[in-house]
């Protein structure tokens, strides 16, 4: 994409130079810092500073370890919109609607932004007791099995970096020990799925699986929730069978 300026009597620069910003990181997610989007599009650092501050604060965009940008999770609601039906949301629900019909649990449909995850869709019971979250909650990204799954695509830096402060205390079950819980994320990276046995609600297990561009790149992620007495081993296993099946069609 292109920015171009209209022939107008009114003119606001640093809108231009702001969207400019945006199509420069959009097209290399991850590999433009302050300095290369200088060097890109001839604007001066400060100003610079100034946008992606702005930008990193309302979160439209976001900034590794290495100090890279990325599109952040403030452009989904407008994102979703703007694709209409081809948008990862809408391909994907019929998926979602397809495991909740054989297995009756609550299933998600989560972005990260390197930071937390975005509830961007779920199906759930319409009535009775549930597991439910509002689309658009926004969770830790330490937390639970999609935690995992996310955590699992970083590079072994990335991933000390999320983990340098210490690991929250959600269950007594929760896995609170750095070392313990790097090898978690090891294992999910072999495996390909992750699992949550009352680590982030007391009572309620999960278990994810990625869902990957055609690159390999870990895009959203797919999870299911339940009371830990429905949505026990046999059942999740089960279900991870189904949800494999589900993301080899996506």
């Amino acid at each position: 994409m292109t920015v171009k300026k209209p022939v107008t009597n009114y003119s606001a620069p640093i809108l231009y130079k702001a969207f400019a910003i945006l199509d420069e990181i959009a097209a290399d997610q991850q590999k433009m810092g302050i300095s290369d989007l200088a060097r890109k599009l001839n604007i001066s650092k400060g100003t610079l500073h100034g946008i992606t501050q702005s930008f990193l604060d309302l979160g439209v965009i976001t900034q590794d370890s290495n100090k890279k940008f990325s599109l952040g999770p403030a452009l989904i609601e407008l994102g979703n919109k703007a694709l209409a039906g081809d948008d990862l949301r809408l391909s994907l629900r019929p998926f979602l609607e397809e495991l909740y019909g054989e297995f009756k649990e609550t299933v998600f449909l989560g972005t990260s932004d390197g930071k937390k995850i975005t509830i961007i869709e779920k199906v759930e019971s319409p009535s009775g007791l549930k597991i439910s979250a509002p689309v658009g909650t926004r969770i830790p990204l330490i937390a639970g099995a999609a935690g995992k799954i996310f955590l699992s695509a970083l590079s072994d830096q990335d991933l000390q970096g999320v983990l340098r402060d210490s690991l929250p205390k959600f269950t007594e079950k929760s896995i609170t020990d750095k070392s313990k819980y790097i090898e978690e994320i090891k294992k999910v990276r072999e495996q390909g799925y992750a699992t949550d046995f009352e680590e982030y609600i007391q009572g309620i297990n999960a278990v994810s699986v990625p869902v990957s561009d055609m690159y390999g790149k870990t895009t959203a992620a797919i999870w299911m929730v339940g009371f830990s007495d429905a949505l026990n081993n046999d059942k999740i296993f089960r279900a991870l069978i189904a949800l494999s099946r589900i993301v080899k069609r996506v």
